[in-house]
């Protein structure tokens, strides 16, 4: 791993200089100001790129370790870069509003439904469903994800624990999957 500088995130877009380039999950160009960040290629050479923003206020660079791409949350949306290319490398997720470090060096990131885990090589995978709507209070002990999720149902109104097991990627509790094997309330038979 180098200790070089290999990016800087702007305020806004340059006033002067080269014409930033717009990053976007569909590769296709938006005109409206994102996520700002320069970055610094090998050969001393510099662009800024403007990341197409998700639907959250989490914004963080992150460097991964066990490879030369970096992980760029945009309001939510992430994107692996590799800064000396000008084209994403993986682009997902549009609703992050939380990510934690796990002992391992892995990434949990929090949507409000799901949790979505990114290994230190850039690979990644999300857990199953956990909730309806919403997510709260996640910790993390050693390979364990733990926390509340949302019940929106009439009769429920209800934070329900849960617990997501990053090692065997199984989930116990939950409000999603809580009403998988009860009978539909038509079926009174």
């Amino acid at each position: 791993m180098t200790t070089e500088k290999r990016y800087e995130i702007l305020d806004s877009l340059p006033t002067y200089g080269p014409m930033y380039v717009p990053i976007s999950e569909s590769g296709e160009p938006f005109y409206s100001e994102g996520v700002v960040v320069r970055f610094f290629r090998n050969d001393g050479t510099d662009w800024v790129a403007n990341f197409q923003p998700g639907w959250t206020d989490l914004k963080e660079v992150i460097e991964l370790e066990e490879s030369n791409d970096l992980l760029i949350i945009a309001n939510g949306t992430c994107y692996l870069m590799n800064p000396s290319s000008e084209k994403q490398v993986d682009v997902f997720g549009v609703g992050y509003s939380n990510v934690f470090k796990v002992n391992n060096g892995d990434l949990v990131l929090q949507d409000q439904t799901n949790l979505t885990i990114i290994k230190q090589n850039g690979t990644h995978w999300d857990s199953e469903r956990i909730s309806w709507d919403g997510l709260k209070e996640i910790q993390i002990e050693e390979s364990i994800v733990k926390g509340l999720s949302y019940d929106p149902m009439y009769d429920a109104d209800e934070w329900v624990e849960f617990s997501y097991d990053l090692n065997s990627k199984t989930l116990e509790g939950g409000s999603y999957h809580r009403y998988d094997n009860k009978k539909p309330w038509w079926k009174f038979w």
